[in-house]
């Protein structure tokens, strides 16, 4: 029983700075069928290359109909991985938008700040949490850290995915496909994901860049490229 103030900080941390990525891969999960499938598709993996210097030499599909994509691994070792629902659906400027905004990811060293950021906090939590003598307290201080560094890593996360759209956006063959492909995620997911109607709601415990910002960031690279047609 000691160390349950200290699992329950520790699984609330995780849940609340992943929630949204959490959520996604569970509800991707499917029974009757391989969970990933692994393709070779040198044009795109030697467009990552060209426009990142990031190498992939393979390419993950997660067999779910939802769209989204993910770039994980160790340092060196990238992997990247795409739903069969974005890989098969999107056009080829919308995957362009999608594979650049991941490698702009791993380019960043953004999974390992966080990660850094995170083992930081849950060393600083459970050193918090082991100078809590009464059980009632413990239990209470392990639900107010997790929710408090769990936001912490949140506005870590919202800073990343905005430097990774504008790393995504400025090596872009077309951003008119940042656009089309932010018309796709809004029109499957709504808000769910990224936005939240109470402001500060949205700023605690979303993450992801909204969309009209990611629309936003498109058009005005498109007019430093002259590319904006004004009406």
């Amino acid at each position: 029983m000691r160390f349950v103030k200290h699992i329950l900080f520790g699984l609330i941390l995780i849940y609340t700075s992943m929630w949204g990525q959490i959520n996604l891969l569970v509800g991707s999960m499917g029974h009757d069928k391989a969970l990933v499938t692994v393709v070779e598709n040198a044009k795109l993996t030697d467009l990552i290359w060209q426009k990142t210097n990031v190498e992939i030499k393979t390419i993950k599909i997660a067999e779910s109909d939802r769209p989204y994509g993910m770039m994980v691994g160790i340092p060196g070792r990238p992997q990247l991985l795409l739903s069969r629902g974005l890989y098969d659906n999107f056009a080829p400027d919308e995957v362009e938008y999608v594979v650049l905004h991941e490698a702009g990811h791993y380019a960043l060293a953004h999974s390992v700040k966080e990660l850094l950021l995170g083992l930081l906090l849950l060393v600083v939590g459970i050193w918090a949490l082991k100078r809590t003598r009464k059980p009632a307290r413990g239990i209470v201080g392990a639900i107010t850290l997790g929710l408090i560094f769990g936001v912490a890593m949140i506005r870590l996360g919202a800073f990343n995915e905005l430097q990774a759209d504008n790393y995504a956006v400025t090596r872009m063959t077309n951003p008119e496909g940042m656009i089309a492909a932010t018309e796709k995620f809004r029109g499957h997911y709504g808000k769910s994901l990224t936005q939240n109607d109470n402001k500060l709601i949205q700023w605690m415990f979303y993450r992801g860049n909204p969309y009209d910002n990611r629309i936003k960031i498109a058009e005005e690279e498109m007019e430093k490229r002259g590319e904006l047609q004004v009406n």
